[in-house]
C-alpha cells in the first residue's frame, strides 16, 4: 500500500479534487527517481462509478545510452481510470481503462497504476539530448565534450578481407 490513497467511503456525488505526493522507494521504483513524485487526482462520483483523471509529475537522474554521462529529466504522465462497484450491463463506449472495486471498499490506492505509467512514460533509449553525439567506438572519448584524434579510415582488423575483396 502507497501513500496515494483516497477514501471514498463517504464521498458525496461530484467532482474532488486531490494532491498526493510520495517518493520513489514507497512505489518501489529504483534509485533513478529520486525527488518525490506528485499526482494531481481529479475524481467524478456518478452513482456506483468513479471516473478519475491523473497526472503524475516527477523528476529523475538517468544515464545516457550512447555518451554514458549522467543527466537530470523530468517524467511525466497523464492517465483515466474508471472504477465500478458492479459489472455493467453494456459496454462502455469510450476506451477508458476500467477496474472493478467491491461495494464495501472503502480506498482506493493509485500506487500501483502510478508506478506503471511512471515507468511506460520512460523512452526506450535514454539519451541526454537529442542530438548526443555519444562515445568514439575506437577510443571511448565522449564526442559531446572533445573532439578524438582517431583516424575515420581505421577498421576493425576482423574486416580487413572483406575491404581487399571490395577493392578488387
Amino acid at each position: 500500500m502507497s501513500e496515494l490513497k483516497i477514501n471514498i467511503s463517504r464521498l458525496s456525488e461530484g467532482v474532488h479534487s486531490y494532491d498526493l505526493e510520495t517518493i520513489a522507494p514507497d512505489l518501489e521504483l529504483d534509485d533513478r527517481f529520486d525527488r518525490p513524485i506528485k499526482v494531481a487526482a481529479m475524481l467524478d462520483k456518478s452513482g456506483k462509478q468513479l471516473r478519475l483523471e491523473a497526472k503524475v509529475e516527477t523528476e529523475g537522474q538517468f544515464i545516457c545510452d550512447r555518451c554514458l554521462e549522467k543527466f537530470r529529466r523530468s517524467v511525466g504522465a497523464a492517465y483515466s481510470l474508471v472504477y465500478l462497484q458492479e459489472s455493467p450491463a453494456f459496454s462502455e463506449p469510450e476506451r477508458l481503462e476500467t477496474q472493478y472495486i467491491s461495494p464495501d471498499t472503502n480506498m482506493i490506492d493509485l500506487g500501483e497504476d502510478v508506478r506503471q505509467f511512471l515507468l511506460l512514460a520512460l523512452p526506450i533509449k535514454m539519451l541526454c539530448r537529442e542530438e548526443c553525439k555519444g562515445l568514439c567506438a575506437l577510443c571511448g572519448q565522449n564526442l559531446n565534450s572533445a573532439r578524438c584524434s582517431c583516424s575515420d579510415k581505421e577498421i576493425d582488423p576482423r574486416w580487413e578481407a572483406l575491404r581487399k575483396i571490395s577493392e578488387n
